[in-house]
């Protein structure tokens, strides 16, 4: 259901939201600085020890870092583009490097650091992937060497081995953290998302992912967004007639059917009380209809012996038209959940004749 696409969302907003760019930059600020000042120590100890043609390869990241935070700085909008950029800028340093200084040990002291970096610059899911291509390039490095540099012999397999381990295991390390830390992130999210009884999404969440198909809409018109306003009747009467409980029962009954109905990708939310509205991204007007209607005919079957009194449902559906607030939106199916109240309760409202969609049905009795 609507969980899932939801934990897909955390994962990639944990990693690449503009807010958690906009929070690695001061660190950047004084990383960049200690790896500008590290290479350029590495480029005077290889120049008094070798040739200044590989020595050359430890200038690459002083010459170019500075200019990526500078652009990064004048451009917000470059975070994403900049911190790739870096993390670029160090796999080619890196193995250029090892290219021709693979008989140095100097080189390998960097080895177990990159992991952290790429966790730093691109976020822990990522950089596992960039991780794992670093290493390889560095073993293609260490067997291309020789070749390189007129049969030079590089440092013992035995060396390279322990500096790849090292690197190994302060990436595991550093996605455990991940992991585990993700876990606790996920159930402080989804504490705030879900609604407790009902495990219905919460407003705030839901009108935040509402916006984004919208936006969706707005940029591709034939993917359309349906909701549905559901609010069911007379439910005040059964808290004080019945009490609370007997509410909270009706309320879980509901939402279950609603749940174990509506498509995996669309979103039951909460608005409050006895209120809610169902997203049906990708589905017009008339097929949301037919599934808003059939949920209708259930609602008092599923939740008979629940309450004394039946439990019947007034619904209000519309479409998105491109350009509209999201206010707009949601007036519009409240404006047709209360004409189903004020015409008889227990009917679904929309306003497809009007909305250009095809003619039907625009309420349904039960």
């Amino acid at each position: 259901m609507e969980e899932e696409g939801l934990e897909r969302d955390i994962a990639g907003e944990q990693d690449q939201s503009p807010t958690l760019f906009g929070e690695r930059l001061p660190f950047l600020y004084i990383g960049a600085p200690l790896g500008v000042l590290a290479s350029l120590v590495m480029f005077y100890i290889e120049s008094r020890q070798a040739s200044w043609l590989r020595a050359s390869s430890a200038l690459m990241f002083p010459v170019f870092a500075p200019l990526l935070l500078y652009w990064m700085h004048r451009d917000r909008s470059t975070y994403e583009h900049g911190l790739r950029g870096m993390a670029l800028l160090i796999v080619l340093s890196l193995i250029s490097g090892a290219l021709l200084n693979f008989s140095s040990p100097i080189l390998l002291i960097w080895i177990p650091v990159i992991p952290l970096s790429y966790v730093l610059l691109l976020g822990h899911a990522r950089a596992v992937r960039w991780n794992v291509a670093t290493l390889l390039g560095l073993i293609v490095a260490y067997i291309l060497f020789p070749v390189m540099n007129d049969g030079a012999r590089p440092v013992s397999v035995l060396i390279f081995g322990v500096s790849l381990l090292a690197a190994s295991v302060s990436m595991l390390l550093s996605w455990h953290h991940y992991r585990e830390l993700s876990v606790y992130q996920r159930r402080l999210y989804e504490q705030a998302s879900y609604d407790g009884l009902t495990g219905a999404m919460m407003r705030e969440p839901g009108m935040e992912i509402l916006a984004r198909f919208m936006s969706q809409a707005d940029r591709q018109p034939a993917q359309a967004v349906s909701v549905a306003l559901l609010d069911l009747d007379d439910f005040k009467r059964i808290n004080d007639e019945e009490g609370h409980l007997a509410g909270d029962r009706v309320l879980q009954g509901v939402t279950a059917e609603v749940r174990a109905h509506i498509r995996g990708g669309d979103y039951l939310i909460r608005l409050g009380g006895e209120e809610f509205l169902i997203i049906f991204p990708g589905m017009q007007a008339e097929e949301a209809y037919a599934l808003s209607e059939t949920l209708r005919q259930r609602i008092p079957a599923v939740t008979d012996g629940l309450s004394r009194r039946p439990v019947t449902t007034s619904i209000g559906l519309a479409q998105y038209r491109p350009g509209e607030a999201l206010g707009q939106l949601l007036g519009r199916a409240d404006h047709l959940m209360y004409a189903a109240k004020t015409t008889g309760k227990n009917k679904v409202c929309t306003d497809m004749a009007s909305s250009g969609q095809p003619t039907g049905a625009t309420e349904s009795a039960g």
